[in-house]
């Protein structure tokens, strides 16, 4: 799973590049409502990448801080005439440096663990027909789940209830639009969104996996369901 949150990262900044382009050309066009817009969509998606990156490595904010010292330490040691203040902003160089040095000596943590962890053995077992009733509890309190199955090669994942999240602000018409845009359809009642991943088992689970962590940091802003979610199965032999 920390792969697959790499991944994700590397897409995102590939679409921060992107809209970044698209905002200097509207500006260039002076489309300035539509620079706007992409303004918006940038600021969004520096925020996603943010939270990601303190996922994927929980000192993060503090290298990029110490980083970003550094930067401003050079760009006054070069501009600065005065010998005794150069001498103290490289002296505070210097500090900042080992500073940043000993932050990346620390061993990085193991991102997504715990539950993500067990979700991949689960979903493998699911596959292997170990298991069944296999759910992705994210909000208990509400019965906001995920559930899965695997029958005839195809893995489903379905997302019940949904009229019910929408009348109590669960889900929003943006957030079923960013599901359907993952491939999910909504049922002819329109009370499920449902979606079907067909192919070798291996190539399945690599393309579950980035669906669910643009579920879990995309559609519902990263850490929305910390402590509130766990999985759910039953055992095959009971």
């Amino acid at each position: 799973m920390p792969s697959q949150l790499k991944l994700l990262i590397s897409l995102y900044e590939e679409e921060k590049a992107q809209l970044q382009k698209m905002m200097e050309a509207a500006l260039g066009d002076e489309e300035y409502l539509l620079a706007h817009y992409h303004s918006e969509a940038l600021q969004r998606l520096n925020k996603t990448i943010r939270a990601l990156k303190n996922i994927d490595d929980n000192l993060f904010d503090r290298k990029e801080f110490e980083q970003r010292r550094i930067d401003r330490l050079k760009k006054q040691i070069e501009a600065e005439n005065l010998a005794y203040m150069k001498e103290y902003y490289i002296k505070e160089l210097e500090d900042t440096e080992e500073k940043l040095k000993e932050l990346n000596r620390i061993p990085q943590q193991e991102a997504l663990t715990g539950n993500k962890t067990l979700l991949d053995e689960s979903l493998k077992k699911l596959m292997d027909k170990k298991i069944k009733n296999l759910k992705l509890i994210l909000k208990r309190a509400d019965n906001l789940f995920l559930a899965f199955s695997y029958s005839g090669k195809v893995l489903k994942v379905v997302l019940p209830r949904v009229k019910q999240h929408v009348k109590k602000g669960l889900l929003f018409k943006s957030n079923i639009n960013s599901f359907q845009g993952l491939g999910f359809r909504l049922n002819e009642s329109e009370t499920k969104l449902i979606l079907a991943l067909t192919g070798e088992k291996e190539d399945v689970l690599s393309r579950l996996k980035l669906i669910l962590s643009k579920i879990a940091f995309e559609i519902f802003y990263c850490r929305e369901f910390d402590n509130d979610s766990y999985i759910q199965f039953t055992d095959k032999a009971r």
